[in-house]
């Protein structure tokens, strides 16, 4: 898979994910087990559906579970790697939980749990949770800096750069549109021809400049 197609998956499962979960607070009506799409045989339906209710137990979101099934079906994926993809999604998101605490949301652990997937540490999401400034209406959510993470890390920013960049902008407070500005501004900067840690370094000092001059008196 190229850098581009595992990048747009991972933006696929995410919005996916974060969907379902505003859909389910609207409606009420969650996606379950009983969702999984029938092409699944009966026992890796349970055994999916197994894996959930330990992830509720836990009191993790079980619904990226059966998105990741489903989009496993529908790229033609076998079973055996379907299980093992979603086997490895209940872990990462167990892994996530720990990282950031039991007050992180549904939509950060699952953003959080894809940034694993890709190649973070749970000491750099770890650092994340501790850079982020608390302010009059509690902290900011992560969901979109994670997102951030989880893209450059597909792009091949080494790990260490993409998540330093990260952090500083979260410990800046940098708006959600910062977040997406710098995907779309290291895309535009490695399809150039530049380095991905170049392309990150100087357009992380961009917005961090802009962020200051934002809020100069």
């Amino acid at each position: 898979m190229t850098i581009r197609r595992l990048g747009a998956a991972v933006a696929l499962l995410l919005g996916l994910a974060l969907s379902r979960a505003t859909a389910q607070r609207a409606t009420a009506q969650p996606f379950t087990a009983a969702d999984l799409p029938g092409q699944l045989s009966l026992e890796a339906r349970q055994t999916i559906a197994r894996l959930g209710d330990s992830l509720r137990t836990a009191r993790l979101p079980d619904e990226p579970l059966y998105a990741k099934a489903a989009e496993g079906v529908l790229k033609g994926a076998d079973e055996t790697r379907i299980l093992g993809a979603v086997r490895a999604l209940a872990h990462d998101l167990g892994e996530a939980r720990a990282a950031l605490g039991g007050g992180a949301s549904d939509a950060e652990l699952v953003a959080a749990a894809s940034v694993l997937h890709v190649g973070a540490t749970p000491a750099m999401l770890r650092r994340l949770q501790q850079a982020r400034p608390v302010g009059r209406q509690g902290r900011p959510s992560l969901a979109i800096p994670l997102i951030a993470l989880a893209d450059l890390l597909t792009r091949q920013v080494p790990p260490t750069v993409a998540a330093d960049a990260i952090e500083s902008l979260v410990a800046r407070r940098a708006p959600s549109d910062d977040f997406g500005a710098l995907r779309a501004a290291v895309e535009r900067d490695i399809d150039a021809g530049r380095s991905p840690e170049a392309a990150v370094t100087s357009r992380t000092q961009g917005l961090l400049h802009a962020i200051d001059a934002r809020r100069s008196p």
